[in-house]
């Protein structure tokens, strides 16, 4: 890692970016904005249906399972499709078409089923990444994944205006009106991008290659075996593996996207469901100024120390969640900003560490793998979250600060390693 260079700012990030990852950053406000909006309520509103605490965390886990069964067929479709027609055709299913689903759900099942639909995203999650990376350098991936950040933190400004929209017409219309509105926003973006989207150069040549060969031996050349051969070898790539999986099952429970945010900030923190949204606004309002205004100074050799100065800082935050008294907003707003500083100065630094320790036609299998990985682990803390919510709601964020206490062990062994590496 020591030889990456150092973000960029704004300005010089977008004019640094070419072709298919220069797109992706320009089509991202058209997913960023509908999504901040509606998944800061979606908890509630499904809770307003008549959805429990145990049964939001049986989603959690039904959208794992299903996230882990898409997760193994990432890399083969993605590598027989081809990057780009992969993600047409999987954002499609994940975005609209769930969504829509979830518009006019009214009880678990509905809800769960909206939730494995969105679940293939993880097969997108292969396609579209390698469509941001594999054309760029490790520069331009860097300036992209600190752009997407700057841009996804700055969409959280607007979610004042889903709460004037709840505080108006109740969470079930107010929501209502954001799933439509987001349906129709990233149905434009996935067409929009598509037609300016062209196929990566390796993306062709596995394409070119797969016209030669058989399915089955596709199927085997995609093989996870085959992925845990060429890892064997590669030990940093393991410990970035293993810190990015552990991380990302912490996102969906402990952070600002967590289904249980809102909730246990009315119920366990007393907050009025409406004035929440202001809260929304300014985690990333910290963010955006992190973003423009620290990270483009943090030095390429200082990059994992901030990372883990970026644990803490999160692990601290969660703790004053916990210990916040009920109804303080001033203090809750103190831990989220907090929080927000903690987690943009590590996020788009991890985001990336995949990018750049990944290279050739094995990226697309270790992508899935990954993927995989972090959904069967995600299933068993989402089943086991809804139980610890009910039994207290603060045990979400104990179980979250364990989680990070364990990447923060593994990113000061990756630290170490690469130290003596280049001594």
């Amino acid at each position: 890692m020591s030889n990456n260079p150092t973000p960029l700012n704004i300005l010089d990030s977008y004019r640094l970016l070419k072709g298919n990852t220069r797109i992706s950053v320009l089509f991202e406000p058209l997913w960023g904005i509908p999504y901040v909006m509606y998944n800061f309520y979606l908890s509630l509103y499904m809770k307003s249906q008549g959805v429990t605490d145990v049964q939001i965390g049986f989603i959690i886990a039904i959208g794992a399972v299903a996230s882990a069964f898409f997760s193994m067929f990432g890399g083969v479709i993605t590598d027989a499709l081809g990057r780009r027609r992969t993600t047409l055709i999987f954002d499609s299913i994940a975005w609209p078409v769930s969504l829509l689903i979830y518009l006019f759900s009214n009880n678990f099942w509905l809800f769960a089923l909206a939730t494995a639909v969105n679940s293939a995203v993880k097969i997108v999650a292969v396609s579209w990444n390698l469509m941001v990376v594999e054309d760029a350098d490790a520069q331009q991936q860097v300036a992209a994944y600190n752009l997407f950040s700057i841009i996804n933190v700055s969409t959280g400004f607007l979610v004042p205006l889903a709460g004037l929209l709840v505080a108006q017409y109740g969470i079930v219309y107010g929501e209502r009106i954001l799933l439509g509105f987001a349906a129709l926003s990233m149905t434009v973006m996935i067409l929009g991008r598509h037609h300016c989207y062209r196929e990566t150069r390796v993306g062709q040549q596995i394409l070119a290659e797969h016209r030669q060969l058989g399915l089955k031996t596709i199927l085997k050349k995609n093989s996870y075996w085959q992925v845990l051969q060429f890892l064997r070898f590669k030990p940093s790539l393991i410990l970035v593996f293993v810190l990015t999986v552990l991380f990302n099952v912490y996102v969906p429970i402990g952070t600002f996207t967590s289904l249980y945010y809102a909730p246990y900030l009315t119920e366990a923190l007393k907050l009025d469901s409406s004035a929440i949204s202001l809260l929304g606004g300014v985690g990333p309002a910290v963010m955006f100024l992190v973003a423009v205004v620290i990270m483009p100074g943090i030095a390429t050799t200082q990059r994992v120390p901030a990372m883990i100065g970026g644990f803490l800082i999160q692990a601290m935050a969660l703790a004053g969640f916990i210990l916040i008294p009920a109804g303080n907003f001033w203090l809750t707003m103190a831990m989220v900003s907090l929080f927000a500083f903690g987690y943009s100065i590590s996020k788009p630094f991890l985001d990336s560490m995949m990018a750049i320790a990944t290279a050739g036609k094995e990226r697309a299998g270790i992508y899935s793998l990954y993927n995989t990985s972090l959904s069967i682990l995600s299933a068993l803390v989402g089943m086991g979250s809804g139980y610890l919510y009910k039994l207290h709601p603060a045990l979400i964020y104990v179980t979250s600060i364990m989680i990070l206490l364990a990447c923060l062990g593994i990113l000061i062994v990756f630290n170490q390693s690469s130290q003596a590496r280049n001594s």
